[in-house]
């Protein structure tokens, strides 16, 4: 290509013709300008390419954060909600000298001795923010929810977390201090005046209430990281393509979600009928919204200004983290409400008329 133009360049100069050979010489050192621009271009192609493979890899570490931390609250609820339902027969003197006999005593004795800890893993988040210079315009919309599970939520968290810690040990402390018989507990031995403590002190009975409104306060705090994290990792998927399947513990669409789909769920609910852990029927007037939004169904509770992010398993059927739900319908086909289970606890509400 090289010994081409430059006979060309000979042959020109040959035939005296130096208008012709300066308008060639133009256009060569064109060519050699768009040459060089398009070098460029490609190589910044390359760079972005790179730049944006490195971000989605940075991405994906923070999804695997995202996975953990949120099976692990999972088994923090689970947790909870035993120890609670136990705290509530405690308080309200429902528990028996035979129960602290029975083979699940250490269960009763250890009951606000001992914390269940969730630490958010920010490795991915860490890295995230180290490369923000970086990251491309397509990909920022998950800033604004990672920052608020990593601040925000994180330090809720922490903070029920520590207090969590602070009262299980100051009761095994008072019991160390104050309590003759606590050295007979590893030893097998239950003594009358150990029974008759967890039974009747009005100190223990305090204890248990401070606990479990604690231990509620983090898991309010943990559900809103898992409606957070649960729906920006989603939206993450979109751009790193991972995981290639959803692990069972991450709600998310299982269908594709129609617009026509859509239309027939959302609108204005009324929660009438709740039952609780104890099988009562309360009825209620309470009202909700149901919005699609943020690429998934939230169901609003005014009342408690509070948002809980819903998921389609098929056209008929919702779920979430902590809810399972069906639509119900009438000879039309039409959405007139939904049926379903809130930590186990069954729920009806009736869609409002327009």
């Amino acid at each position: 290509m090289i010994k081409f133009f430059r006979r060309i360049r000979q042959t020109l100069l040959t035939e005296n013709k130096v208008s012709k050979y300066m308008l060639y010489a133009i256009g060569e050192i064109i060519l050699v300008v768009i040459g060089i621009i398009i070098a460029l271009q490609i190589n910044i192609w390359n760079e972005q390419r790179k730049t944006e493979n490195r971000i989605k890899a940075i991405l994906k570490e923070v999804q695997k954060d995202l996975e953990e931390d949120i099976l692990k609250s999972k088994e923090l609820f689970e947790y909870y909600m035993e120890r609670d339902s136990i705290i509530q027969l405690a308080i309200n003197n429902k528990l028996t000298r035979e129960d602290y006999l029975a083979s699940y005593k250490y269960d009763l004795i250890w009951l606000v001795a001992d914390a269940y800890h969730l630490k958010i893993h920010s490795n991915g988040y860490q890295s995230l923010t180290e490369n923000l210079d970086d990251v491309p315009e397509k990909f920022q919309a998950v800033f604004a929810p990672l920052n608020e599970i990593y601040t925000y939520d994180k330090y809720e968290i922490d903070k029920f977390d520590t207090r969590l810690d602070k009262i299980t040990d100051r009761m095994m402390d008072d019991l160390a201090a104050n309590k003759s018989w606590f050295y007979h507990i590893p030893q097998d031995s239950i003594t009358d005046a150990l029974i008759d403590y967890y039974l009747d002190d009005p100190f223990y009975k305090n204890m248990l209430v401070i606990y479990s409104n604690t231990s509620s306060n983090l898991r309010f705090q943990v559900e809103l990281f898992n409606n957070n994290a649960i729906r920006v990792y989603n939206q993450m998927a979109e751009f790193t393509g991972y995981p290639a399947e959803y692990p069972e513990h991450m709600p998310h669409h299982e269908i594709d979600v129609t617009t026509s789909l859509k239309e027939e769920v959302i609108g204005n609910y009324t929660l009438v009928k709740f039952w609780n852990k104890d099988g009562v029927v309360n009825e209620t007037k309470r009202p909700f919204t149901l919005q699609f939004n943020a690429g998934c169904l939230q169901l609003y509770d005014v009342m408690n200004d509070y948002t809980h992010d819903l998921y389609f398993k098929n056209d008929t059927t919702l779920y979430a983290k902590n809810i399972d739900a069906l639509l119900i319908r009438n000879n039309e086909n039409q959405v007139i409400g939904i049926k379903g289970n809130y930590f186990k606890e069954p729920f009806e509400m009736i869609r409002n008329e327009d």
